[in-house]
Parts: structure tokens; sequence; C-alpha cells
């Protein structure tokens, strides 16, 4: 089977969108299917639409998005139509709507994504104060491409449900098939018995993973890991890709490192020996589509410890793979969760393989794919 992968950028750059466009087409490519890559396409906006995106900011403190444009998404469909002429594929997959939304095609077209412009709106903070025309243009485009896909498919339950409830797209068209890990992983769960091995049993080792500070929860992280301490349970806590506030009094038991890319040898090695040692990922991000740290962090049988928003409970199970808590659960109550499986050790270790199972049956993207390219060839 031949497939055409569109995007508005380059898909096969591991670093756009966290490298969840390429691992996916890599993995389709794993499967037997044939890639035909269409992106760099470039963006049209309406005559003076710089003019009034100032004013909107300006005099209303409102964000004209040109992302959620009608003009730009039409053009952005002219170019893959143009592209898809030199092309002999089966079918159409996108991972974003904007190159599809006006895609007129004899092939059937398929997204898989991980959310809608609506449930998005005021959830994110770039998706905050939009003015009234992003909202409409935002809310168009998005059923404009709905109605010509023959699948919708979404990483969570979260997202499917704002396709059927506030779109209304039909029922037999949408499908929930989570992504997978955005790492090269050959774990077995050998490997991961020998990892626990390593995890110590006096000290809890909590792991933060995110670039956004506020919006993944690192101050709640901070805070329990000071109640932590303060309740006697030794704790070392270990925040990745951002920095605390400059305000914030960082104690010996907390490590800040910052970015470290996994692009290079050092610094995938840093990330991998994080995992591979600390007892939790800790994110109760405050606005979570998905989530794909938590599919990574499953992969070295690392429990997650997270929020339940967003489409994060499609995959964090309770007692499974995690445990997911309410945005406004007070430290103590992450603590008492913590301290009774450090103190009840072989359920953490039946908690980390449980997760490790997660991993291996449903957050890859080998099993992801899969599932995707036989819903495929039945609407062929």
């Amino acid at each position: 089977m031949k497939l055409a992968f569109t995007t508005t950028f380059d898909a096969q750059d591991v670093l756009k969108w966290s490298g969840t466009p390429f691992y996916m087409a890599k993995s389709f490519e794993q499967q037997g299917m044939e890639i035909n890559y269409i992106g760099h396409l470039t963006r049209q906006l309406p005559s003076f639409f710089k003019l009034k995106q100032f004013w909107k900011k300006t005099a209303c403190n409102q964000r004209e998005s040109p992302r959620f444009n009608v003009t730009a998404a039409k053009h952005y469909s002219k170019q893959v139509a143009q592209q898809l002429t030199k092309m002999n594929v089966d079918a159409i997959i996108a991972p974003q709507i904007n190159p599809i939304c006006y895609l007129e095609s004899k092939q059937p077209i398929v997204l898989w994504t991980d959310g809608l412009y609506a449930s998005l709106l005021g959830f994110y903070p770039g998706f905050s104060n939009h003015s009234a025309t992003s909202i409409e243009q935002g809310n168009i485009i998005t059923r404009e491409c709905l109605s010509r896909c023959a699948l919708a498919i979404f990483s969570s339950d979260w997202a499917a449900h704002t396709a059927q409830e506030i779109y209304g797209a039909a029922k037999e068209k949408i499908k929930v098939v989570p992504f997978g890990a955005n790492i090269q992983c050959t774990h077995t769960i050998d490997d991961i018995r020998r990892m626990l091995k390593t995890r110590p049993r006096d000290t809890v080792k909590l792991l933060f993973l995110g670039k956004h500070w506020h919006r993944k929860g690192g101050d709640i992280v901070f805070n329990v890991a000071k109640a932590l301490q303060a309740a006697g349970q030794s704790v070392e806590l270990n925040f990745v890709g951002c920095q605390p506030p400059k305000n914030v009094t960082i104690p010996a038991y907390i490590k800040c490192h910052g970015f470290i890319s996994k692009r290079t040898p050092a610094g995938l090695k840093k990330i991998t020996d994080l995992l591979s040692q600390s007892h939790f990922l800790f994110l109760p991000s405050r606005a979570e589509a998905y989530g794909i740290a938590f599919c990574e962090a499953n992969a070295f049988g690392l429990p997650v410890l997270t929020s339940y928003v967003g489409g994060i409970t499609t995959i964090v199970k309770n007692n499974i793979n995690g445990m997911t808590f309410s945005l406004e659960a007070a430290p103590s109550v992450y603590c008492d969760y913590i301290i009774n499986l450090m103190q009840h050790y072989s359920s953490y270790e039946e908690l980390a393989l449980s997760a490790f199972c997660e991993y291996e049956t449903r957050l890859n993207w080998r099993t992801a794919t899969q599932t995707v390219k036989q819903w495929i060839e039945k609407i062929n």
C-alpha cells in the first residue's frame, strides 16, 4: 500500500512536533507501506492580515491566529492537491488538519491527530484570547476537514468525543488509537527487571520532563518533593527541559538539568539513564492533549504520576501504569500514594512491570500503525 503523508512542515525532521509525525511515518514504513511525503508547504494569508493581527493585539488583547485561517487552509490544500497529481497513492494520511481541510481527492483521506480546535481553545496557553474571527474560522476548517475524512482517528477518547459531540462527525468514521513512544526501544521484560534492581529503595527518585514549567505542573512537583522530604521520605527530583522560576530556592535534593537534546549521544544517554533509574515520571499537567512522555516512561517500566485532564486518561490507567490526580489535589495526597508504594516495594515493582506491559501492548508505534493500516485497507 502506498500512502501520501502530508504535513505543513517537514515530517522527516524529528524535531517537529516532538517527533510524532517522524515516528508515525517511519512505523508505517516498517509495516511495509510506501510513504510519499508532502510537506514544506507555504502559507498564504489574506490581504492586510498582519495589520489586522496587530490591531487585534493592541486594541483588544486578542490573537488573530494565522494557523486557523480559511485562506491559509485552502492554500495548503491546493499545494497538496498539486503534489498528489505526481503521485500514485492508495490513501492520504495527515497528523494535522491544516493540509487536508479543503482537499478534494479520489483517494480516501485519513486524519490521525491528538486534538481538535474546539477542545484546544482556552485549554492551551497558545489557544487563549483568540479573536471571534479566529474562533469562527478555526471551527469552519475543522468541520471541513472532518467532512472530507473517510477516517478520523484520534489518540484519545477525549479528542474523539470532541469530534462527535461538538463537530457532529459520523460515529462510524471515528476511531481511537493511542500514539506510541517517540524513542527507539528494544527493551524486554528482563531488561525492566534489571532496571528495577538499580532503583534505590530508600530514596524515591522523581523525574520531571517538560519544557513548560507552569503548564506541565512544575510547581506542583516542586511542592510535593518538599512535602515528601518534610515527611521523612528521602527524595531526589530531577527537572529536565525547563528551569524553575528565578525566585525559587532550589534545595540540594533537587537537580535542574535544563534542556537535554536527544539528538546528541551524550544527551540521549543522560535522558535514558534518568528514565531507567527513576521511580516515577511526575507530570501533573494543567493542559495536555495527549502526552508522548508518558508512553516513553512506560517503555522503561517507569510509572506515571499525572493529572486527569485532556487526553491523559487514555494513556494512564490508575494502578496499571501510573496514577492520575485532580489538579486541586494537595501535596499530601501525592505523598501518601508515593510513600505507600515505597513502603510496599513489591507493589511498586508490580506497577513498574505493568507499566512496561502497557507500552508493549498499547503505547508503541508498531501496535498503533498496525491497527491504522488495517482500517485503511478496509476503506480502500
